[in-house]
């Protein structure tokens, strides 16, 4: 087993190579919309360019969800309709949310991903260092399963349901397939060609920017949360070979170690906690309105016969659920994991050892009776139980939309 006793015998010369799988597929997503924490601006014009990107990026977001919103709430006479195209809104406004969160928590969250690194660098063991890696491709299987039924449900809701809509008649009696998203942009008429053609195209590039805002912000927050549970499992395995030192002095030495790095791993989750509670409330509160609204969405296309749309609307419905249970999930892990400290300590040996030792292990103990854990805005923890609720409370929404509708 490597060297778990002096720290300094262990180096990581791969620690750059951790970090950057840690954070490769966020990194991918977020660069291109200009919010990844870690990009800095060098000079003036740096800043300038990246303030226009953010002002562009912004802009077209709001082009894409004001008409729609206009046309949803003064042009749409079915109300039907209006249900199952609510969900987008939402979404749309959740990626907006997301967006300026990540700019303006764009130091604190750099400082989060800095921390990340040095610990890559830092770590004393192999061993420490595989717990820490694995994390990190829970964090990717988490990111995959989320791309893969994302855009496999955006791209039908983008491009098929518009084939398959009813035709949209102008007044020269010619017809064309309906946008994407129904929009009124009150100001000017698209329905000319070469306009119509290019605000159809335009709707599809503004929404996958919004999907990638979504996708990346999520995914970040995944490798985040990931990374600091397994710091919990390091210090429950540095706790699990703490006993191995008989001697007094080395004792000593190594469970000073064992409370500074949990020191650290508690730190580190307040941050994460600190800065990204805002999008945890917004993420479930959303995501139960979005769910609601689909299950509406797929008992309508049901009803109608129309097997691909109600299919697409199952996609997406699935989507959210994964969504809200990966959030749930990671939050509740770390919870177990802080929990799990406190276990570990009052099962060793302690009887065995010193006035000393013990009195340092109670305050481990102690500690650990405060679990670490993600709250939605200090409103509620995340956990499988919020999971659980955000099921009833979308099925309790759906209720009251069938019984206003019907």
């Amino acid at each position: 087993m490597t060297d778990t006793k002096n720290p300094n015998t262990y180096q990581n010369f791969r620690h750059k190579s951790d970090f950057v799988f840690t954070i490769r597929a966020a990194r991918i997503l977020l660069t291109p919309v200009g919010i990844w924490p870690l990009d800095r601006s060098s000079s003036i014009t740096a800043d300038v360019k990246s303030m226009i990107q953010v002002g562009v990026i912004f802009g077209l977001m709001s082009f894409l969800l004001i008409p729609h919103v206009i046309y949803t709430f003064h042009d749409c006479e079915d109300l039907t309709r209006y249900m199952k195209v609510i969900a987008a809104q939402v979404f749309s406004l959740l990626g907006i949310i997301k967006y300026w969160t990540m700019i303006f928590k764009k130091q604190r969250i750099r400082s989060c991903l800095v921390k990340m690194q040095i610990q890559y660098k830092t770590v004393e063991c192999e061993e420490n260092r595989l717990v820490m890696k694995n994390s990190a491709k829970i964090a990717r299987f988490f990111t995959t399963i989320y791309l893969s039924l994302c855009f496999g449900g955006a791209l039908p809701y983008h491009i098929i349901l518009p084939l398959l809509s009813e035709k949209i008649v102008r007044a020269d009696n010619t017809t064309q397939i309906p946008l994407p998203y129904l929009s009124n942009y009150v100001f000017f008429v698209i329905e000319n060609s070469p306009f119509y053609e290019i605000t159809f195209a335009s709707q599809i590039v503004i929404s996958t920017i919004i999907l990638f805002t979504n996708c990346g912000t999520n995914s970040l927050i995944a490798s985040m949360t990931m990374h600091s549970c397994g710091m919990f499992e390091v210090v429950n395995r540095q706790l699990e070979t703490l006993m191995l030192d008989q001697r007094r002095d080395e004792m000593k030495a190594s469970l000073r170690n064992v409370v500074q790095y949990h020191l650290r791993a508690i730190e580190f989750a307040d941050m994460i906690e600190r800065n990204l509670n805002g999008i945890f409330l917004s993420e479930m509160v959303g995501c139960t309105l979005i769910i609601c609204f689909l299950e509406y969405g797929v008992i309508m296309e049901w009803e109608d016969k129309n097997i691909l749309s109600m299919v697409t609307y199952f996609l997406l419905m699935t989507w959210m659920f994964l969504n809200v249970y990966i959030l749930s999930y990671i939050g509740n892990y770390l919870k177990q994991e802080s929990e799990r400290v406190g276990v570990m300590s009052y099962f060793l040996p302690w009887y065995d050892h010193s006035e000393e030792v013990n009195k340092n292990l109670r305050m481990i103990i102690l500690r650990a009776t405060r679990p670490t854990c993600f709250t939605a805005a200090k409103f509620f923890d995340l956990s499988l139980r919020g999971f659980c609720d955000v099921f009833k409370t979308s099925a309790a929404y759906l209720n009251f939309l069938q019984t206003m509708t019907g």
